[in-house]
């Protein structure tokens, strides 16, 4: 006889996040990223990484070695991913505001986050401050509140994993190149 209970886990609908996070190489001739895929209570389903060269600077205008890079690294990981996330968070620090306009066109919806209102952010996103202080830069407009995006979006934040998988990429990033 099986035992009574009852599971408390709410079903959110099997919705993914991806995480994207980019980390500088040491002497900039190189950048590590990942695509970390979550569901709506943050655990971890797959986790996509990779490396690229930075091409020479001197030979680009200030900032395209790196943008020309980070699209190619995100190229090669939506590539290799299993899996087809609800939501794309990236932060927006790390990814140029025109990435995924010019360079990389995403079928899902997209936000760079930032911890702060000093950043640039592109005609073609939509902002939305959060109430913690934290700015979502959408690509195009924000997903309705009725779409899976929106509600996942939702249950992250109210489990306060919006920004913590960011911090788990990392972690994943160094253990996948330098074993620690």
């Amino acid at each position: 006889m099986a035992i009574p209970f009852r599971d408390l886990r709410p079903d959110d609908g099997g919705a993914l996040a991806g995480y994207l996070r980019f980390v500088d190489e040491d002497g900039g001739r190189g950048i590590r990223g990942a695509l970390f895929i979550v569901n709506a209570r943050g655990e971890p389903l797959d986790f996509t990484f990779s490396r690229v060269d930075v091409p020479a600077s001197f030979l680009w205008r200030a900032g395209e070695a790196r943008r020309h890079a980070v699209a190619s690294l995100v190229a090669s990981l939506f590539h290799a991913c299993a899996q087809t996330p609800a939501l794309i968070l990236s932060m927006a620090a790390e990814v140029h505001p025109r990435l995924f306009s010019e360079d990389i066109r995403v079928e899902v919806p997209l936000c760079r986050i930032a911890e702060g209102v000093a950043v640039v952010h592109a005609a073609d996103e939509s902002p939305e401050p959060l109430a913690d202080g934290t700015h979502l830069f959408w690509l195009g407009a924000s997903p309705l509140a009725d779409s899976n995006a929106r509600r996942l979006l939702d249950a992250l934040v109210a489990r306060h994993l919006l920004l913590e998988p960011f911090e788990r990429t990392v972690k994943g990033i160094a253990e996948a190149f330098d074993g620690s």
